[in-house]
């Protein structure tokens, strides 16, 4: 039985200071200064090159992007369709892209942490799902201690589908929530009973599944503190491994299924900084640790455990404690990362499906990393993910003095000195319990192309 903890309390004052744009940190350096300079042609170099490694794991992440309705808040990369053959036909593609891509890898088949997204990866059935994970297992093999994980949706999910997944290996599953409270599940266009969720938790318990996460998000229509209190109320007694609580970014501009949602019925903005802290006090006091700006989970679960012993890491897939130091994306709008270089696929269903016809390969952007780029994005990483960076530890990886190097990033580090987010030690700098909330804004002053550039109209906003 996990122990509760004190709670974090987060001052509404300097979520108020600290609000503004910024990246997410699941890549740097960020999407928006990567290219369409890189090709298919600078993929395959990659692969060919990261052959070579024939006994280093991969990490491998697949898109699946159908979904049977579109939610109101979405914000993913999702196809609607109910064409059996439009799947079909996207299988088709995926399969052959999967044969492509491990062909250049030769030797290096060895994968340590797969994860299906989407869109909604059950939609496409157990029938689907087979032909998927039949694709794969005829290039690559999974450790006995490979992440196998997937996204599920309650209301799309079955349990025989559960059932199939544990057979083939999949041990780690993260449940889409967002909210409990019917009013605001209407208006999001997400109908959801918690005991639907609660029936999905208890087999995927049943099975053994570990890292059980839930998906929240705050900032919704009708959201109020008494309604996002009672949802989490509820999911701390459902007690899950872990849980994300994001923000939700209302962009009806780019995202036209979201005017659906009236800004009217939106909290204002200081109500939406209650219901943020309200999450993080609430957490923390049920026991979960911070992981991250927006992700808890409880002590004894994996991620708590390797954050503690600082070997947790982080990609487009999440946290987790495998290190594959390189990351391949299949299917339409995935990312990989292979050869000190981000590859983007093709964010269009009838592009993606043309270019793999065509060539095998779908990608259309990317960003070779320079020194530099290495360096800050070991510093932004360990800071994002262990809450600390030790200076003998990036000396050693990379010939370079912080003090010398980052003599201009840290003194821009003195109001997070000033508010008690950080501190400096003999060793390096640790973020408080309080500056976790703020990890995007203070890895936001080591992001050289954020410097002097007008990011507003970029990123989403911190809080």
């Amino acid at each position: 039985m996990t122990t509760a903890t004190s709670a974090t309390s987060v001052p509404i004052d300097l979520l108020r200071k600290y609000d503004r744009p910024g990246p997410r940190y699941t890549s740097y350096p960020t999407a928006p200064v990567w290219t369409d300079a890189i090709g298919g042609e600078h993929y395959r170099a990659a692969l060919q090159k990261a052959s070579e490694q024939k006994d280093t794991p991969l990490a491998l992440y697949v898109h699946i992007p159908f979904c049977r309705t579109r939610c109101f808040y979405c914000g993913c990369n999702t196809c609607i369709t109910r064409s059996t053959d439009s799947v079909s036909d996207y299988l088709d593609m995926l399969e052959r892209e999967i044969g492509s891509v491990m062909a250049l890898l030769g030797e290096r088949r060895k994968v340590s942490q797969l994860h299906f997204g989407g869109g909604t990866p059950t939609y496409i059935g157990e029938a689907g799902l087979e032909r998927v994970m039949q694709s794969l297992e005829r290039e690559v093999s999974f450790p006995e201690n490979a992440e196998l994980s997937i996204e599920l949706d309650p209301r799309v999910t079955t349990m025989k589908q559960l059932d199939y997944l544990a057979a083939h290996g999949f041990n780690r599953v993260s449940i889409g929530v967002q909210e409990f409270d019917p009013t605001v599940q209407e208006a999001i266009g997400r109908i959801q009973p918690v005991d639907m969720v609660a029936k999905l938790l208890e087999r995927s318990r049943q099975l053994e599944f570990g890292g059980i996460n839930f998906d929240l998000i705050y900032g919704l229509p009708h959201q109020t503190v008494e309604r996002f209190s009672a949802t989490l109320d509820t999911v701390i007694a459902m007690r899950p491994d872990r849980l994300a609580v994001y923000s939700f970014a209302y962009l009806p501009k780019f995202k036209s299924h979201q005017s659906h949602i009236r800004p009217d019925d939106l909290p204002v903005t200081e109500d939406k900084y209650r219901l943020f802290a309200t999450a993080i006090e609430k957490l923390t006091a049920a026991g979960y640790r911070q992981i991250g700006m927006d992700h808890f989970a409880l002590p004894d679960d994996e991620l708590s455990l390797a954050q503690a012993d600082g070997r947790l890491h982080r990609n487009f897939m999440g946290y987790t404690v495998q290190a594959a130091p390189e990351m391949i994306g299949v299917g339409m709008s995935s990312i990989g990362y292979v050869d000190h270089t981000f590859f983007q696929n093709i964010s269009s269903l009838d592009s993606y499906k043309e270019a793999i016809a065509r060539d095998g390969l779908a990608i259309y952007r990317g960003k070779a990393l320079s020194d530099d780029d290495l360096v800050r994005q070991y510093v932004i990483t360990a800071l994002m993910c262990n809450f600390r960076l030790d200076y003998d530890a990036l000396k050693d990886r990379f010939g370079v003095d912080y003090r010398e190097t980052f003599a201009e990033e840290h003194a821009g580090l003195r109001e997070f000195f000033d508010d008690n987010f950080l501190r400096e030690t003999d060793s390096g700098l640790e973020i408080t319990p309080l500056g976790r909330t703020f990890v995007r804004n203070i890895a936001m002053t080591y992001d050289a192309y954020l410097a002097g550039g007008d990011n507003k109209p970029t990123f989403s906003r911190t809080i």
